[in-house]
C-alpha cells in the first residue's frame, strides 16, 4: 500500500493548496499597494489550553452496524496532547489504525491525506497514551482536526470511490478549548519586498494571500501585522516549502480543512 502524505503540524515551511472559498462566488483579488493601510490592532497574549480532557468523539461503524465502536478522548497534559481509545471493539479481521482528519465525516477519501495517524490498534483493547506530540507541533491548538477515523492497516478490498483507504469507522470530534490566540486578525499594511503578492477579499474582508516569487514567511507575516508563528497557526496543514502561487489562509475561522480542498477519489 502506498504511504500517504500526512500533515506536518509544526514547521511553517508553508503551505497549502488552493483556498476553498465561497461556493457561490469567487472572491475579489486586491492587487493594490496600500501606502496608508491602518496599523494592525493590539491583541491579547496567547492562551495556553489547560490540562484535562479537551475533546472526544464517539466512533460509529461506517457500515451502519456495530463492527467497530469506541470513544476517542483527547487530553492536554504537561507539554503535549494525548489521545486514548476507550471501550474499543472491532470485528474487522486484521490490523486497524486510528487517524485524525481536518475534514468532516462526509468527505470522500477522508483518510487519504492530511491526516495524523496514531499507528496500529490492538483489537478489542483500550489504547491509552497515543501521543499527538508536544504542544508546539500543533501551535498549541489541535482543534482544526474535525474527525476521528479508523481504517484497515492493509486493506484487502478496493474502495468503491477510488480511495486508497476506506474509513471503517468515523466520529466527529467535539472540542472544548479556549480561543488560544484572542484578537488574532490579519490586517494588510501594504505590499513590500518579500510580500508583494495579491490578497483575496470577501465582502471587503481579507480571506487569503497568494505568494509570488521572492516572498518569505517573515515578510508575509510582517505585511499582515502578525508573527510567522501566527501564520503557521492559520495554516496548520503544511508539508513543503513556500512556492509562488501558494494560497495562505488569513482567517482564524478557516484554519485547517476549511481553507484547503479535501481529498477526492
Amino acid at each position: 500500500m502506498p504511504r500517504l502524505a500526512t500533515s506536518v503540524l509544526g514547521s511553517i515551511a508553508l503551505v497549502l493548496g488552493l483556498v476553498a472559498c465561497s461556493p457561490t462566488a469567487t472572491p475579489a483579488v486586491d492587487t493594490a499597494v496600500h501606502t496608508d493601510a491602518p496599523a494592525p490592532p493590539d491583541r491579547a497574549a496567547d492562551v495556553v489550553i489547560p490540562d484535562g480532557v479537551i475533546g472526544a468523539a464517539e466512533l460509529t461503524s461506517a457500515s451502519g452496524d456495530n463492527t467497530i465502536s469506541g470513544t476517542v478522548v483527547v487530553t492536554a497534559g504537561g507539554g503535549g496532547f494525548d489521545v486514548a481509545l476507550k471501550d474499543f471493539h472491532s470485528d474487522v479481521p486484521g490490523g486497524l489504525q486510528l487517524s485524525f482528519s481536518p475534514w468532516s465525516e462526509a468527505t470522500i477519501c477522508l483518510a487519504d491525506m492530511h491526516s495524523f495517524s496514531f499507528g496500529n490498534l490492538s483489537t478489542n483493547a483500550d489504547q491509552p497514551g497515543l501521543s499527538m506530540g508536544p504542544r508546539d507541533l500543533s501551535r498549541g491548538d489541535p482543534s482544526y482536526y474535525l474527525t476521528a477515523v479508523v481504517t484497515e492497516t492493509d486493506p484487502t478490498t478496493t474502495d468503491p470511490d477510488g480511495c486508497v483507504l476506506t474509513p471503517r469507522a468515523v466520529g466527529t470530534i467535539t472540542w472544548d478549548v479556549p480561543d488560544t490566540r484572542p484578537g488574532l486578525l490579519a490586517v494588510d499594511t501594504g505590499a513590500r519586498f518579500g510580500a508583494g503578492g495579491a490578497t483575496a477579499l470577501v465582502a471587503g474582508a481579507l480571506l487569503s494571500y497568494r505568494a509570488i516569487a521572492g516572498d518569505t514567511v517573515n515578510d508575509i507575516a510582517d505585511r499582515f501585522g502578525i508573527t510567522a508563528d501566527d501564520l503557521g497557526f492559520l495554516n496548520p496543514l503544511t508539508s513543503r516549502q513556500l512556492q509562488a502561487g501558494d494560497e495562505l489562509n488569513l482567517r482564524v475561522a478557516l484554519r485547517g480543512g476549511a481553507s484547503v480542498p479535501p481529498p477526492s477519489g
